[in-house]
């Protein structure tokens, strides 16, 4: 079973874009940003075609407040939040890349 609430990866995913935003400095490699970007989109992605939503973080986020509590499976929600896991790693990459 999923570890995060659909609540939770709602969160998650609506801050995808503010904290990839945030996350470089001047310091931090283009290729290493883009790089991040390309795997946030991705998953992004991959979570909005598992629910039927349009390839945004956003879209995605409303896409999950949107579905009644019964309609989850626990696959769903592990699904999402592997999802939302792989670009938060992405995301720490930029982090962790400050020079």
């Amino acid at each position: 079973m999923s570890n995060s609430s659909p609540a939770d990866l709602a969160v998650a995913f609506r801050s995808l874009s503010r904290r990839l935003s945030q996350a470089p400095d001047e310091t931090t490699p283009a290729d290493v940003v883009a790089g991040a970007s390309t795997s946030v989109q991705s998953e992004v992605a991959a979570a909005a075609a598992l629910l039927g939503a349009s390839p945004t973080a956003d879209a995605v986020a409303a896409a999950i407040t949107a579905r009644h509590a019964n309609d989850w499976t626990d696959a769903d929600l592990a699904a999402l939040q592997d999802h939302a896991m792989r670009a938060a790693k992405a995301i720490r990459t930029v982090e962790d890349s400050r020079r």
